[in-house]
């Protein structure tokens, strides 16, 4: 399995399956630079945060480098969804599953993909798609894009939240979680630190033939 991963965000180790993960930083007199080392398969590569950030980027569908936008992830998710959608129905055919079955896919606390449905062949297909590195990638990317998505949608919801506030019984427990949350968002100042917050208050499940 090809894994690639960040230098600052220990969810990037959980999505891409890497063991291992630390982060040092050495200083020069001219420098200060933090690497990753990554031990995967009995080696260990070095990585600078820059590059580690980009190979991150790249394996979640995203441009290396530059600026992102809503879109940029729109559009990495939807092209994600296809191919999740393509490789399961291929996988459950191959096992014998109804294509009509109800199938709820996440990424455990180990990065593995779990399904919360019981059915025969959920084991199988479990292992069959954890063994997938197409697969694994896509899902990572999609449920990584989603994540974000769905976080900066509960900003926007947060946002009305707070301005009603005061002409509303929003309670002080409510109002501290809002408080909470904006203060998380104003400090983060990285990707890794938009992968992490949005991971941590919107993970993601996706269903594949969810049904009306």
């Amino acid at each position: 399995m090809t894994s690639i991963t960040g230098s600052l965000y220990t969810t990037l180790n959980s999505y891409t399956g890497l063991s291992g993960l630390t982060s040092e930083s050495t200083t020069d007199s001219d420098s200060t630079t933090e690497e990753t080392t990554v031990k995967s398969s009995g080696d260990t590569v070095s990585l600078s945060s820059k590059v580690a950030t980009a190979q991150a980027r790249e394996y979640y569908g995203l441009a290396a480098t530059g600026n992102l936008t809503l879109s940029d992830f729109q559009a990495a998710a939807e092209t994600q969804e296809g191919t999740v959608n393509t490789l399961l129905a291929q996988a459950m055919e191959s096992l014998g599953i109804s294509p009509d079955q109800q199938v709820t896919l996440s990424l455990d606390s180990d990065g593995d993909i779990t399904i919360k449905e019981d059915f025969s062949g959920k084991d199988e297909l479990e292992e069959q798609l954890n063994e997938d590195d197409t697969f694994v990638q896509a899902f990572a990317g999609l449920s990584s894009n989603n994540e974000v998505l769905d976080y900066v949608d509960s900003l926007t919801s947060n946002s009305i939240s707070l301005v009603d506030y005061m002409d509303s019984d929003t309670s002080q427990s409510d109002l501290l979680s809002l408080a909470s949350q904006y203060a998380a968002t104003k400090s983060a100042n990285s990707i890794q630190d938009l992968w992490q917050l949005s991971h941590a208050q919107t993970p993601y499940s996706y269903t594949y033939n969810a049904g009306e």
